[in-house]
């Protein structure tokens, strides 16, 4: 494996290259995972089957930090599949006092939850085939990174959608000359500011189920708003 994709924020540079290299590796489920493809790289976004995510830790640092919940919702350019929404708590071994604080998620929550290895087989089988949306990729992408160390001794990543990325380069887009030539601050991108932006309801925020949902919707509001949905999705995944 080269080493880059050992370096936190590295990412290949094609995509379809690396997924058929992953498909020929020797753990099952992960082999499984890739060679499901990303054939919604060649879509439109108005087109692509996907899947929001979001995920609550322990602390900011994917190389020292433990993920203590995830939560998915398949979604596309018109409508949010609350059926399939998944939510998992994961007892991470050990929880911060800090940690407690921002997501609200105790020691007593996660103490009958399963550890992480229990629960990737069925995320895994969730996020086969589709697009992951996520918001602020450094988080989701790090950690999943970091999973695919602990768990089979190799990176495990895939292309995503950020919509916190897409928001910063299209509020840039829509600055006018001035503003740009004085680098003018561009306004927060927090997930609940940015969807207040699109008179989106607000919601509860630090639970992994709501943030994917919640990212859900904001995607397809800057679909509609940003006319992106002609796009093609690898000219926007990161």
């Amino acid at each position: 494996m080269d080493n880059i994709l050992q370096e936190r924020g590295s990412v290949p540079e094609e995509w379809i290259g690396f997924q058929q290299l992953m498909a020929g590796c020797s753990h099952a489920e992960l082999k499984d995972f890739y060679q499901s493809g990303f054939s919604y790289l060649d879509q439109k976004l108005v087109e692509a089957p996907c899947l929001a995510i979001d995920i609550e830790t322990t602390g900011l640092n994917a190389e020292r930090d433990k993920i203590v919940s995830i939560g998915l919702v398949e979604f596309d350019a018109s409508r949010v599949y609350l059926a399939s929404a998944k939510h998992w708590l994961v007892n991470p071994g050990e929880l911060s006092d800090s940690s407690v604080i921002v997501h609200g998620i105790t020691h007593s929550d996660v103490s009958r939850a399963p550890t992480i290895d229990a629960v990737i087989p069925e995320l895994l089988r969730a996020m086969a085939g589709r697009l992951s949306v996520v918001h602020y990729r450094a988080m989701e992408r790090e950690f999943f990174r970091m999973l695919g160390f602990s768990l089979w001794s190799q990176p495990w990543l895939f292309p995503v959608i950020d919509t916190f990325a897409l928001e910063t380069t299209c509020l840039k887009q829509s600055q006018g000359w001035f503003d740009r030539f004085r680098n003018k601050s561009l306004p927060s991108l927090r997930l609940p500011d940015a969807r207040l932006r699109y008179h989106l309801p607000e919601y509860e925020n630090h639970d992994a189920l709501v943030d994917a949902i919640a990212t859900a919707e904001l995607l397809q509001a800057q679909i509609q708003k940003w006319q992106l949905g002609d796009r093609r999705v690898k000219a926007l995944c990161q």
